[in-house]
């Protein structure tokens, strides 16, 4: 059958708060599907990382917690007072972030 990828891009403003999203998946009566979530790793390739069934009248309710991502200078400047050790750590948890994010 058919597969659907879909993306969401959030845009503000600085002085703008962001409100509060949430993933919904319903199925019909009869009807099943799987949700996937995860990262587009290629062109043509999705890793997923968390994956439901979704049957007969279920309905899934997932908060998503959107936090945008410092930009490099913040995160250095964040980082500069800190021990190397820490640095390291906070460097190699940036990396992981940016892993998967677009």
């Amino acid at each position: 059958g058919p597969h659907y990828i879909h993306g969401y891009v959030n845009q503000s403003f600085s002085n703008e708060e962001s409100a509060g999203h949430s993933l919904v998946a319903r199925a019909r009566q009869f009807s099943s599907f799987i949700l996937m979530v995860g990262t587009i790793s290629a062109a043509d390739t999705v890793s997923p990382k968390h994956a439901v069934i979704v049957k007969d009248r279920d309905e899934v309710i997932i908060p998503l917690l959107l936090k945008p991502l410092p930009t490099a200078k913040e995160s250095k400047d964040a980082i500069s007072s800190l021990s190397p050790e820490q640095q390291r750590f906070a460097k190699a948890f940036r990396e992981m972030q940016l892993e998967s994010s677009l």
